[in-house]
Parts: structure tokens; sequence; C-alpha cells
């Protein structure tokens, strides 16, 4: 299409400079212009022509092959009638011109013929010049072919070589991909696949068990027969996995220059080490366009402080058998569903964008203090002992249910802006929600075996339909606390310090039970629901009840003490 309105164009572009003489003072004009003037124009506007038409058609076939087309005998024919139309229309216009005068209309004539001859020579020339362009264009084919020949004959003894028995050999062969993405840049994932695949792969000998603890296997001893080493072999396959590695994590790393035009950070790739054996795997600072780790198994510590995630991050299953520090990273939709983390792990500040599932990981010491998320869902997960920060934390959403709180949990000043769900959680340890905010919180089916506070609260409506056998529960405001979030304070601001106290309008703690102390000292609950609220009343605890509420037996049992409004307290 583009061809035939460039070669439309040529054709009304000749027509208008010889025609255009009709309408002009063509004596005057001739004098200064003569009429081989004109046919140089028309030439070199049809060379000009010829040459845009060329160089808008041609592409790179480095980066984009074009089959080649076979000049239809169409074209032909439109160039000879072109040129027979452009004679014609030349000869009768400077015929006209010429008038009566044999010999001036002998001159027409042979201006017109030289014009159409002039039209046939630039046809001419067009062809010389695709001619031109089509050898050049064979040209490149045969060095890109012969490139791409030489690549694949790399590529393929490197991997050939990747399944060798030697681990130099191996190693080798690693820095020979190596060379041959950062050379060839249209290969750099394939490479990478490869490398993965590699990591991917058992280690020698289908051995089990940390990659980082055979490396320290004493050489010789009881497996040494014959001269053979094993200690020294997993020693040796786990230099080569770490060089594998080392170059995976090199370019990952955006240090310097994100642009990739140094060859060492490579854009855009994305890493599949799923079930992959890893030691000290170091990502800080990288930036991945899409990662899975799937069931990886991470050995020593393990650095993701600063990665930035393009695509979804996927470490399902993905087992953590030292410490891990995701600080200050950064997920567009992130996965750990099943993970777990042996050592410790630290997601201080990091940022996870859209949602991110932790369901049923398991944690030793975890540190999210700091941490953004969307939607962060921790359905059935497990953190056992230590502690656990998520202070200062900001929620979208999050989903709680059925988690287990062994150690100390700290949730001060976090903010769950849509809400969060508790239900069915276990808080074995101390726990604090002091100054938090909640749109909204359910608490329903919980147990507080330890300490739990929530000094400072705030929310738009909190639900503790639990069974907590809480040691302590309190409910304090300061004043401060107050204020920074007053137009949101519709259920829960129990005690203020030194102030008239605000009401909590809606507080439910119905069928709760409370094995150790309770404190309600200065509440001033004005919609709140104590109703089924139970406790043993053989214990020698304090229990400090709002001022409308008294303690009563509990018709159903004995035992058990309950609470009811006062006689005459005033309903709000």
């Amino acid at each position: 299409m583009r061809k035939a309105t460039g070669a439309a164009a040529l054709l009304a572009g000749l027509a208008a400079v010889v025609l255009a003489a009709r309408w002009m003072d063509v004596p005057g004009l001739l004098a200064r212009v003569p009429l081989g003037g004109v046919l140089a124009l028309g030439g070199l506007v049809l060379l000009l022509a010829g040459l845009v038409l060329l160089v808008t058609n041609s592409r790179s076939v480095r980066t984009s092959p074009s089959p080649m087309r076979v000049l239809s005998v169409w074209w032909i024919v439109g160039g000879l009638i072109g040129v027979a139309v452009s004679t014609w229309i030349a000869t009768t216009a400077l015929t006209e011109i010429a008038g009566a005068d044999p010999a001036l209309r002998l001159d027409a004539i042979k201006s017109g013929l030289t014009v159409g001859a002039g039209a046939a020579g630039g046809v001419a020339l067009l062809l010389g010049v695709r001619r031109q362009w089509l050898g050049e264009r064979t040209q490149v084919y045969q060095e890109y072919d012969a490139t791409e020949k030489r690549v694949t004959e790399l590529y393929s003894k490197a991997v050939d070589q990747l399944g060798s028995g030697n681990p130099g050999v191996r190693i080798a062969a690693m820095y020979a991909l190596e060379r041959l993405g950062r050379n060839n840049p249209e290969h750099r994932q394939a490479v990478m696949d490869v490398l993965c695949a590699y990591l991917r792969a058992p280690l020698s000998g289908g051995a089990a068990g940390d990659p980082a603890d055979r490396a320290g296997e004493p050489a010789g001893g009881a497996g040494d027969i014959g001269g053979h080493d094993p200690g020294q072999e997993h020693s040796l396959d786990l230099e080569a996995r770490l060089t594998a590695q080392r170059i995976v994590v090199r370019h990952l790393k955006s240090f310097g220059g994100a642009s990739g035009d140094d060859g060492d950070h490579w854009p855009g790739v994305a890493v599949d080490l799923t079930r992959a054996s890893l030691v000290d795997f170091d990502l800080s600072g990288s930036e991945v366009e899409a990662a899975s780790f799937a069931q990886a198994v991470f050995s020593g510590r393990t650095d993701f402080t600063d990665c930035r995630f393009r695509g979804r991050a996927d470490f399902t299953g993905a087992e953590f058998r030292g410490f891990a520090d995701f600080g200050i990273a950064t997920f567009f939709g992130a996965d750990f569903a099943g993970a777990g983390f042996r050592g410790g792990a630290s997601f201080a500040y990091a940022i996870f964008r859209f949602d991110t599932d932790f369901s049923g990981a398991t944690f030793t010491d975890a540190d999210f203090s700091g941490a953004r998320f969307g939607t962060a869902r921790f359905t059935g997960a497990s953190f056992d002992g230590g502690l656990t920060s998520f202070e200062n934390s900001e929620f979208f959403a999050g989903h709680f249910e059925g988690v287990a709180f062994d150690g100390a949990l700290n949730f001060g000043s976090a903010i769950f802006r849509c809400g969060v769900r508790f239900r069915y959680s276990d808080f074995a340890g101390p726990t604090s929600f002091e100054r938090t905010f909640f749109g909204r919180a359910g608490f329903r089916h919980c147990a507080f075996l330890d300490d739990a506070s929530f000094a400072g609260t705030a929310s738009r409506g909190i639900a503790y339909k639990t069974d907590p056998g809480a040691a302590a529960v309190r409910f304090e405001a300061e004043r401060e606390d107050v204020s920074v979030v007053r137009r949101s304070i519709r259920a829960l601001t129990v005690r203020v310090r030194g102030s008239e106290p605000r009401g909590l309008q809606r507080l439910d703690l119905a069928d709760t039970h409370f094995e150790g102390s309770v404190n309600f000292d200065g509440a001033d609950i004005g919609g709140g629901d104590l109703s089924g609220v139970t406790f043993p009343r053989t214990t020698a605890t304090v229990r400090v009840w709002p001022p409308a509420w008294c303690e009563m037996p509990d018709p159903a049992d004995p035992a058990r003490g309950t609470v009811a409004r006062s006689v005459g307290a005033p309903r709000r």
C-alpha cells in the first residue's frame, strides 16, 4: 500500500510540474528556466521519492526478518504506463504552448519524448536501486545466518558441557553462556533459562539435605573407596552451583545501569527457580520481571533487600533455612502460601501492591514493621515463638483467620483501612494492639492466653465474640491518640486520661470468657454488649467492670459468674 501510494504521488507530481506551464508566463519562464531544468527537477523528485520508498519500506532483518516478495509483473506494466502517460502529458502540454509554429511544435514533441525518456530512466534507476538493496539485504541475511549459526553452535556446546561429570567443565560452560548473553541481548532469556534449569537440577548423587552443610563434609572417610572422595565431589558440585547462582544474580542486579547497555544488568528477564537449592542467595538491589521460587530451598542467609519484582513473585512452599531479609522490597503481587521461615524473616518497610498471600506460612521471629499491604492473607499461618511485629504497618484489608501466634505479638500503631478478621485465632503470648486503627475488626472465637493491650485503639466497629481466657485485657486511649483519629471514632474509645471520657458506642464482647483479670477501669461503654460474658468465680483475680455493669452468678453454672447492666443504668 505504501509503495502504491508513493508511485501515484510520483506521477501526480511529475504531471503537476509539466502542466503548471499552462497557467504561467511561459516565455519569461522558459527564458530563465529551460526545459532541461524542468527535466532535471523531475528526475530529482523521482530519485528522492524512490529513496524515500526504499527507506520507509526496509526493515532491520536482524530484529524483524520479513519474507522476500517477488516483484510483480503489474509493477512493470505500471511503470510502462507511467512512462507513456508522462510522455503524453508532456507532449500535449508543450505542443499546445508552441501553438501553430511547426518549428516550435517539433521542439515540443522532442521535449515531450525527452520527458518520457527521463521518466523511463527514473524507473530504471528505481529498479537499479532495488537491485542494490536486494544485494545488500542478501548480504545482511547471510551475516545474520552466520551469526545465528555460530551462536547456536556455542549454545549447544555449552549446554552439552553442563552435563559433564567434571565440575570445571561445567563452570567453563556457564561462563561461555554468560558471554553469549552479554553479546547477544536477544538470547539472554534463553541463557537465563538454562542456568536456572541447572540450579533446579538435584545435586550430584541425588543427595538431599542442606547443600551448605554438605560443602563442609570432610574429605575421605568411610566413603573414600579407591580414591573416590565424595566430600570433595560434593564441594566441587556446590562450587559449580554457586557459579551459576552468581551469574544469575549478577545480571539481575540493577546497580549502576538499569538500561542494560553495559551488559551487566539484563532488563526484562524472568527467572524460574522452582524447587531449586540456593545457598546464601543475594538478590538485594535487583530488578526482576517475574520470578518463581516455588518449593525452593534457601540455605544460609537469604537477602532480597530492596529487590523490585515487576511481575508476580511466587514463593509458594519455599523453605528458608536461614534468616530471610525482604526489607524495603517491592512486590506487585506475591504468594508465600505454605512457605517456611526457620531462621526468622524481615519484611520491614516492604511494599506489597495488590494481593499478598501468606496462607499456611510458618514463621519464627517475623518483622513486618512499617510494611504496606494491599489485601494480605495470613489464613492458617503459624508464628512459632519469638517476637512477631507488625508495628506501624498498614493494610488495605487483612485476613488472619485461624492464625496461631505462639510468641509475643505487636500490632502497635498499625492501620487496617477496610478492616481485619482474626476469627478462630490463638494469641498465646503478650499481645499489643496499642494505638491501632481498625476500619472494622472481628475477633470472634479467638483465644487470648496472655496479656492483651488495646490502649489507644480506634475503630469504626470491633467485634470481640471471643473465648480469650485472657490474663489481662485493657482498653485505654490517651487524649492525643483520640484527637488524631476523631473523625473515624464511632466504635472504640474507652478511656481518655486527663480529659472528658469519650464513649465507646459499640463493643461486642458477647459470650466471651475471661480466665484472668479484667480491667475496664474508667471505661465509658455506651452501646456495648457484655451479655453472656463469663468468668470463674473461684479465681481470685481482679475484675473491674464498667460503671454500668455489675457481677452476678451465672444461672447456667454457679461456679461461673456473669455481668449484667445495673438497675437504672442509662442506655445509650
